[in-house]
């Protein structure tokens, strides 16, 4: 059987776009990858909610049809492109791989996003005028991003909301450590989704603070961010430094 026309509309500092691109690495495929302009808006253009209607990136066009949702994403092409296989057999570890992966998008995601939004579009929001607030409103298909879209403009987070987010993500760091006592993995005995879906927010969380993985007081952690961030596969999904790859001359070949 050959391989699908695959096209992944993504942005390099997008924490979902960085999931899924690191299972098409792990998973060996080709695809043409097209970046979207998060600063320019590109993902709430009408051509591109017609591909995701939430106005999010990635999508990913198999043979012309759109798929969105990273975690659903990358359970797909585990479905459709099962060697290697990236999910657990077993009934039980399979539902805990999810109800991981769901934790990471409702709790560690939005913490995420406080960090990265107020680096790189606080900046920018904060000078739109009133019009060209509600002009840039308007376009934003759901009431969340919109009410993070107005925060970054006239009402950014502040230091204690930041330091709360940090927390969050400093607690899934020690629930790494906890999880990859038993054999190294996130969920069960191999590299799995799991490990895939927590990556980009294990980077971000070292790049804000460089001991979240200090091997001598967070062996277990430091052991995995060690073996995840090695993977050939998270090489070429280029999960690189957060600032660097949003700068809008930031396009290397993948």
């Amino acid at each position: 059987m050959s391989q699908p026309d695959l096209v992944l509309y993504h942005s390099w500092i997008s924490s979902a776009s960085r999931k899924v691109r690191f299972c098409l690495a792990e998973k060996g495929l080709a695809y043409k990858a097209v970046k979207v302009s998060l600063s320019n808006f590109e993902h709430h253009s009408d051509w591109y909610k017609k591909l995701n209607p939430s106005g999010v990136v990635p999508a990913l066009l198999v043979d012309g049809e759109p798929i969105v949702e990273s975690n659903f994403i990358n359970e797909y092409l585990d479905d459709r492109f099962p060697s290697p296989l990236l999910r657990p057999t077993d009934a039980h570890a399979l539902y805990d791989m999810r109800l991981w992966s769901k934790y990471i998008d409702d709790v560690c995601l939005p913490a995420i996003q406080k960090h990265n939004w107020m680096t790189n579009y606080h900046p920018m929001a904060r000078e739109w005028t009133d019009a060209e607030l509600e002009e840039r409103l308007a376009a934003i298909p759901t009431e969340n991003r919109r009410h993070v879209w107005y925060r970054m403009a006239r009402d950014p987070y502040t230091a204690d909301e930041l330091e709360t987010a940090l927390d969050i993500l400093t607690d899934m760091r020690d629930r790494i450590e906890a999880r990859t006592a038993a054999a190294g993995w996130i969920t069960g005995s191999a590299f799995s989704l799991a490990d895939i879906n927590a990556a980009p927010y294990a980077k971000r969380l070292e790049e804000l603070d460089p001991t979240a993985f200090d091997p001598d007081r967070f062996p277990n952690a430091g052991k995995w961010w060690r073996a995840v961030s090695t993977r050939p596969g998270f090489v070429a999904a280029k999960i690189e430094n957060f600032v660097e790859q949003g700068q809008p001359d930031y396009d290397p070949d993948i």
